[in-house]
């Protein structure tokens, strides 16, 4: 049975909580779309807050592959090359 450790590169899991600013601003956008009379929870807070961080994940995440696409057309690019210098090679011999 293998073990799984991880590594020091990889990101941990655990969410940083929400910080006094957060909550403040996310406060003001629930009395702005509620209005002054509405009183909102903190799991309103909360919800709209990991919103956030999932969003802010996905465009994290949307940018690696988008680097990592970029980098294996690059490769791509290269092996071509160097398939098209072989069979030069091949023809030239």
């Amino acid at each position: 049975m293998q073990s799984f450790s991880m590594k020091r590169s990889q990101v941990s899991h655990l969410v940083p909580e929400p910080t006094p600013q957060d909550l403040e601003r996310i406060g003001t956008l629930l009395r702005r779309i509620g209005g002054s009379d509405t009183a909102w929870g903190a799991g309103a807070k909360l919800d709209i807050w990991v919103i956030e961080q999932r969003a802010k994940l996905d465009q994290q995440m949307s940018e690696r592959i988008r680097t990592t696409s970029v980098a294996l057309v690059w490769a791509t690019i290269g092996l071509v090359i160097c398939t098209a210098g072989l069979i030069w090679a091949t023809f030239a011999a």
